[in-house]
């Protein structure tokens, strides 16, 4: 007996200590590796890693963090030279904080996440992910010098360290990577929009071409556009190809554009071309290339301009606006090209800035190079009347007005529309010019039309060579018909009372109507109702054919339609 009392002991006990790790579960104490990704961001002077965000699996109390427990270090490598570094030592953290998302800039009391943030601004510490005209490689290392991290769940973490998995940059990651008869570009598609759209074309500065991943990462040139406030406000595509300066370049970058174009990408007639630097240069090679094509262009500090009087004159109506700053090298180079061919060119403006300060966040009234003066124009400077440049740039368009027109029909008849409209064209060296262009109008729907059509509506086309449509306002008549009616009836072949029996009616109905010191429409309107009912009737005995009787209903409807209106 004594013996099966201790074996039962024992076994309470045995399960006792089995129940004892869930019983004490909310102080348990694990070692695991934490995933973190890094959050970069594309700022006006160049990206930087922002952040990085450590995936803690579950909700973290943010109470128990601490910006002294995180050492972050990294190490920066060329993508085109892994034998380069760039960069070999630490981050400066200024906040430590959790999130419910995974991304910065949303702290909360808890969260999964993990959110060690950086500087927005810094030079050669670490942040920056390009240099000297190259991308790098960016590798963090995280060291937590901290106790513990806790749950909310009461359950604790020392991370036994942590696995870098990802780069995010939300506008970059856009870009696509790609290369034309031996010309490197990138480029940006609007995939939420499936009709042509118009095309930013961005030419990067000298000593930014090194690889194929700088020219859109220096400064924001190339990127600016993508951006989802401005895509928001002007849906649109990017194209930034890679050290293209020559004619030779610009005739493989227009092949790009073209292929855009026959793919339904690109509205031919808003195409704009803009660049800073030795990219202003390749601006005007560009217009002076094809002059004829681009609907408006942007050359910031350029490295270049006119060669001769007939260049000037080939662009003489093309919307051209150009920048310059009072610090700049090149001021007095870009200042002569404009006293020497502005006077050729009717819709040019040179804009001198004083200097090139950001007023915004990050650099909150930070004043940079004198030459740097895409920064201020690609971000955040407003001109007095043309506004910011994005702003003046998608307002142009060689296609600058098409004709609406104006049809009449009367009921149940289709409107007939033109089969050109006229189309105002900007020709660069001409200026406007009135065009007839055919027209593919949608199709109408009899309806719209009918009796019981909304009186006037509206029809779209395409015009050919255009993606903005044409519009024709049709207003549909709608006519007193008894007179119609009554000879139509006059001529069925009928007996006679039955005949009779619809004439009054549709002799009293214009009687009423022709009462002018009374007004008799509801009167008028209820013997045609009744000749309705009538005509109905006399379908089914066989005295009226279907058709016979779908016609005269029809002319019934439109006079009870006019008496209406």
């Amino acid at each position: 007996m004594l013996k099966r009392i201790v074996v039962l002991f024992l076994l309470v006990c045995f399960i006792v200590l089995l129940n004892v790790p869930s019983a004490f579960a909310s102080e348990e104490v694990t070692e695991t590796m934490l995933p973190f990704i890094l959050k970069n961001e594309n700022f006006a002077f160049h990206e930087r890693t922002d952040a990085l965000i450590i995936d803690a699996g579950k909700e973290v109390d943010d109470s128990t963090l601490d910006i002294s427990d995180f050492d972050v270090h990294v190490t920066t490598t060329r993508k085109v030279d892994p034998d380069y570094v760039g960069y070999d030592g630490p981050r400066e953290v200024i906040d430590v904080y959790t999130s419910e998302v995974n991304d910065s800039g949303s702290p909360s009391d808890s969260g999964r996440y993990i959110v060690v943030d950086f500087p927005d601004v810094g030079w050669e510490d670490g942040g920056s992910t390009i240099a000297d005209g190259y991308t790098f490689d960016l590798e963090y290392t995280i060291t937590y010098k901290g106790d513990e991290i806790t749950f909310v769940d009461g359950s604790s973490l020392v991370p036994e360290g942590f696995t870098q998995d990802d780069i995010v940059s939300p506008v970059l990651d856009k870009y696509q990577y790609a290369n034309y008869e031996g010309l490197d570009y990138s480029y940006f598609y609007n995939e939420d929009v499936d009709e042509p759209l118009p095309l930013v074309v961005f030419f990067h500065g000298g000593g930014q071409g090194n690889d194929i991943y700088t020219p859109i990462r220096f400064s924001n040139g190339g990127t600016v556009w993508a951006n989802p406030e401005n895509q928001e406000k002007y849906p649109s595509h990017v194209l930034a190809p890679r050290n293209a300066t020559t004619p030779e370049d610009m005739h493989k970058v227009k092949g790009v554009i073209d292929d855009m174009i026959a793919e339904g990408k690109v509205d031919p007639n808003r195409v704009y071309i803009t660049g800073f630097s030795m990219g202003g240069g390749s601006t005007w090679t560009f217009m002076k290339t094809y002059p004829d094509f681009a609907a408006a262009a942007a050359p910031l500090c350029p490295a270049g301009g006119p060669d001769n009087v007939e260049d000037a004159e080939a662009v003489a109506y093309l919307p051209v606006w150009s920048f310059v700053d009072e610090g700049d090298f090149l001021y007095d180079a870009v200042v002569e090209i404009d006293e020497t061919y502005g006077p050729y060119m009717n819709d040019s403006l040179l804009t001198i800035l004083p200097e090139n300060r950001l007023d915004e966040p990050p650099y909150n009234g930070h004043v940079f190079d004198g030459h740097a003066v895409w920064l201020p124009v690609y971000n955040e400077y407003e001109h007095p009347e043309r506004g910011m440049l994005i702003d003046w740039l998608f307002s142009k368009s060689k296609i600058r007005d098409i004709s609406d027109v104006e049809v009449n029909t009367v009921s149940g008849v289709a409107p007939t529309l033109p089969e050109t409209v006229t189309v105002d064209v900007n020709y660069s060296a001409t200026g406007i010019a009135s065009e007839e262009r055919a027209v593919d109008w949608e199709e109408v729907d009899p309806d719209y039309y009918g009796n019981d059509g909304p009186g006037v509506f509206e029809v779209e086309g395409t015009v050919e060579g255009a993606v903005e449509k044409v519009t024709a306002t049709v207003t549909v008549e709608y006519r007193n018909r008894i007179a119609d009616l009554k000879e139509t009836v006059a001529d069925l072949d009928i007996v006679r009372g039955n005949k009779n029996a619809l004439m009054v009616k549709l002799n009293k109905a214009e009687d009423f109507l022709s009462d002018t010191k009374h007004d008799k429409s509801a009167q008028a309107i209820k013997q045609l109702d009744n000749f309705i009912k009538q005509v109905n009737n006399f379908v089914k005995p066989g005295k009226l054919t279907e058709e016979q009787a779908e016609e005269l209903i029809e002319a019934t409807e439109e006079s009870i339609r006019h008496i209406n209106e």
